[in-house]
């Protein structure tokens, strides 16, 4: 009995001490040790390379202001597909073609310097250059349209989210720049991108833009075509002042229904896409199993014959 006692006592003061100490923060656990750790690491890893990363973003935007076409209508078409990636910088378009510079000519080059030094006819490197070349022309466009793709895919998904908590706001009292402004900041971590279109719309509106022009902007820098129709139905009830909540939640309804319709849509292409793969990996391993036996008896047969 006594040392049962003891043992208890002696769990509860080590306990106790324990939890004191890592209250006070003299002790942490192993996971908190690692985090910190690798946040240090990832910290001194930015602060050594932010120099070298400056200045190669300063010589690749020197290379695309230099080389940059003067034409006012691909510089435009250059600054939309940025906005809709969204790189909002005002050095981005020279950073976007400085790197068709760059991936235009580095590569080619390596590969006819590499035929070169290896001794080759350079009449062999002309094939795999101008492949190159033809990539680096159209990479950074294949990589932004990706980038915006994703970017639409999570803003559709937030929507009818948004459009729920928009509502409640408008329901509540508030304004709709407030009310987008109350959004964009409950959006910031489960849905960054669309809470920053939305901060940027209503910094727009606070330093002088109208905000009918401002939604416009939000719904043609985006492309998402549900937000171009949510940016109608609130202009349309603010020009004839109608109820914005009941306009917001009738539409919230129809985005849900279409999300819904997507999905079955999605659903309903997999028994198609996954013909390939049967046919291409799952079949043939199972022919292999289920006639691989028979295919072999069949040839032991036919070689004692001929024997």
């Amino acid at each position: 009995m006594i040392v049962l006692a003891s043992t208890f006592s002696f769990a509860a003061v080590f306990f106790l001490v324990l939890c004191c100490a890592s209250l006070l923060g003299w002790t942490r656990h192993p996971i908190d040790e690692r985090i910190l750790s690798l946040y240090r690491r990832n910290q001194q890893a930015s602060e050594s390379s932010g120099l070298i990363r400056n200045y190669r973003n300063r010589f690749v935007a020197y290379l695309g202001e230099r080389a940059a076409p003067s034409d006012p209508e691909k510089q435009t078409e250059a600054k939309r597909r940025l906005a809709g990636a969204g790189y909002y910088s005002p050095t981005a378009v020279n950073t976007y073609w400085g790197l068709k510079i760059v991936l235009t000519t580095v590569a080619p080059m390596g590969v006819i310097g590499l035929y070169a030094l290896r001794g080759r006819p350079l009449i062999h490197a002309l094939f795999p250059s101008m492949t190159l070349l033809l990539l680096g022309l159209f990479a950074v466009d294949i990589y932004l349209h990706f980038i915006a793709q994703s970017r639409r895919d999570q803003i559709f998904r937030a929507l009818p989210d948004m459009l729920d908590l928009l509502v409640v706001c408008v329901e509540s009292g508030l304004g709709l720049d407030a009310a987008l402004q109350r959004v964009s900041e409950e959006f910031h971590l489960s849905n960054p991108v669309l809470s920053q279109e939305l901060r940027m719309t209503c910094t727009a509106v606070r330093l002088g833009q109208s905000k009918n022009e401002a939604l416009r902007e939000l719904a043609e820098r985006t492309g998402v075509m549900d937000l171009k129709t949510l940016v109608a139905v609130l202009i349309q009830a603010d020009r004839f002042g109608t109820s914005i909540a009941q306009a917001l939640r009738v539409h919230a309804e129809d985005m849900r229904t279409r999300r819904r319709q997507k999905a079955e849509e999605l659903a309903a292409k997999t028994t198609v896409k996954l013909i390939f793969p049967l046919v291409m990996f799952i079949f043939p391993s199972i022919f292999v199993v289920l006639g691989g036996p028979a295919i072999l008896k069949i040839m032991k047969i036919f070689l004692h014959k001929t024997v």
